[in-house]
């Protein structure tokens, strides 16, 4: 009688150990899905961000028209748009005016802001660059910016 029960015990022990690790696997992949998800969103603005820069500065080229955007951080997560020698820091609503101009030999659109500052790179006219810190974002849009 002594046997049989030692046995039950550690027949106990055997099962709940091996749900407690199924319950850890478990939970460590249900936690790691929650993380990817999260980043895939915020990747997915970061497209979004882009396409809005992008139509912008299209239509104002197109349309030789001034046209005024504001851009927003994603929740409490900054990011940095960089072009030509310019970038934008948004960590707060960002007012951005997208305008046609010509200088002599060329005509592009020159994006101003009160939040646009000289950066210490120079991109390709056409190359728009969106960094939030762990993901990258860049594009080749079908207009001269400046």
């Amino acid at each position: 009688m002594l046997s049989n029960r030692g046995q039950i015990s550690i027949d106990a022990v055997i099962a709940v150990s091996f749900i407690l690790l199924v319950s850890i696997i478990l939970s460590y992949n249900v936690f790691n899905t929650i993380i990817n998800i999260r980043d895939g969103e915020i990747v997915e603005r970061g497209y979004s961000i882009m396409d809005v820069f992008e139509n912008y500065a299209l239509v104002a080229y197109s349309r030789d028209v001034t046209l005024s955007t504001t851009f927003e951080p994603i929740g409490s997560r900054g990011y940095t748009i960089s072009f030509s020698n310019k970038r934008i820091v948004v960590n707060s609503e960002t007012t951005v005016i997208f305008k046609r101009e010509y200088d002599g030999r060329i005509t592009y659109v020159n994006i101003i802001g009160d939040s646009i500052e000289a950066s210490g790179r120079t991109l390709p006219p056409n190359i728009v660059h969106i960094d939030f810190g762990d993901f990258h974002i860049t594009k080749n849009i079908s207009v001269r910016i400046k």
